[in-house]
């Protein structure tokens, strides 16, 4: 690999020549920044695999919209942007814009050593990624488009679908953070252990530990909540959360993770490790306009569109926004569609229980179903008939 690095001083390109070469990266260009012309007059001359950028805050804008437009046209470049900018509408601008990694400037050297490292790791992961059917062990994101679209009830009950009627061992990790409650979707919200007492213990983690940390919530279903104080999750690090995902993924056939809008190096990381990601959003125009910035910011992250799974919750034929639009709008194909039907989501959710437990013949039910068997490669299970529903209930 080789880098292209660009800086305002000699005294910062030094180090950031030293450093990348430290990790065995060549240095193809080391350019000193164009204080008036800003990025437009060198960015569309970037050939290297990694674009080290010193970001002005004087033409942060427009330097963005530069870079952004570079990215659409190389989304495999590894772009660290060093800024003093730390407010999250900043960092999302920047990631929307194709960066990577955001660090301080001047970054320090431990900072900018494992920010290489998970760059090189993510492009050799493009490399070698496997072709072919989903086998065991795999790990599936949700996430929604905009909030309130679904996301975490789908996630529960494809995972109860997974493991009581394709029979695979499951596993729903729940990495909104700061206000998961798939528990609450998953029973009545009392669990034992959550992923920050998993985390503390990252350097002894096996399976064992795992099992014995999960909330059992069937046979072959288990889940991790996320923490019930909110602040406790800010000292979760993105190397533990890999470390607690690769173990998982040892341990079942399936990992699911609930993940939030919030895209912060937890969320990036879970999502650079997913084998599918499921985008679930609604046919409104607010919807979709998040939609079409969220898989455009996702394209920049090198996720490529066999990866994504576009999921049109709640929908409604014949409002404003067709499924024609919203696929235009994406870029995306509508992989899925899921009925509108209030009442029977709504008593799930209280009841705490799954949809299958409360009308197995719901339309929104056999909708999953059939996500179910081509996100796992299979067939649709045939139904019970009612001896089996009867001594499925009995034990």
């Amino acid at each position: 690999m080789n880098a292209h690095l660009i800086a305002s001083t000699d005294t910062l390109l030094n180090s950031l020549i030293g450093a990348v070469k430290a990790e065995g990266i060549a240095v193809k260009v080391a350019a000193k920044m164009d204080g008036v012309n800003g990025l437009g007059a060198v960015l569309p001359g970037v050939e290297s695999d990694i674009l080290i950028l010193e970001l002005a805050s004087a033409q942060e804008a427009s330097d963005l919209s530069e870079l952004e437009a570079l990215s659409a046209r190389r989304p495999e470049l590894g772009v660290i942007l060093l800024s003093n900018q730390s407010d999250k509408d900043f960092l999302l601008s920047a990631m929307r814009a194709g960066a990577r990694e955001v660090l301080s400037n001047p970054p320090s050297k431990e900072g900018l050593e494992q920010a290489l490292k998970r760059i090189a790791e993510h492009r050799q992961k493009l490399v070698e990624r496997p072709a072919g059917p989903m086998s065991a062990g795999k790990l599936v994101a949700f996430i929604s488009c905009k909030g309130g679209s679904g996301a975490t009830f789908i996630a529960a009950n494809m995972a109860h679908l997974i493991s009581g009627e394709f029979h695979k061992s499951c596993a729903l990790i729940d990495l909104d953070l700061q206000s998961g409650d798939a528990s609450f979707y998953m029973g009545h919200g009392t669990v034992k252990n959550n992923i920050s007492d998993l985390t503390q213990q990252v350097d002894r983690l096996d399976g064992h530990l795992l099992s014995s940390s999960m909330h059992s919530v069937g046979p072959q279903l288990g889940l991790m909540a996320a923490p019930d104080e909110p602040a406790t999750a800010l000292s979760i690090t993105a190397g533990q959360l890999e470390r607690v995902l690769s173990v998982a993924k040892t341990q079942y056939d399936v990992v699911i993770v609930d993940l939030s809008q919030t895209l912060d190096a937890l969320t990036i990381k879970a999502l650079d490790m997913a084998d599918v990601i499921y985008l679930i959003t609604e046919n409104m125009m607010p919807c979709v306009r998040d939609t079409k910035r969220l898989v455009k910011l996702f394209r920049s992250l090198g996720y490529g569109d066999e990866k994504l799974r576009l999921v049109v919750n709640r929908y409604r034929p014949g409002v404003f926004v067709d499924l024609k639009q919203i696929e235009e709008a994406s870029g995306l194909k509508v992989d899925h569609t899921l009925p509108n039907d209030f009442p029977a989501v709504a008593e799930a959710i209280s009841l705490g229980e799954p949809l299958s437990k409360v009308n197995s013949n719901n339309a929104i039910l056999k909708a999953l179903r059939k996500a179910t068997a081509e996100l796992l490669h299979t067939a649709v299970p045939k139904p019970l008939g009612w001896i089996g529903r009867w001594v499925g209930k009995a034990a």
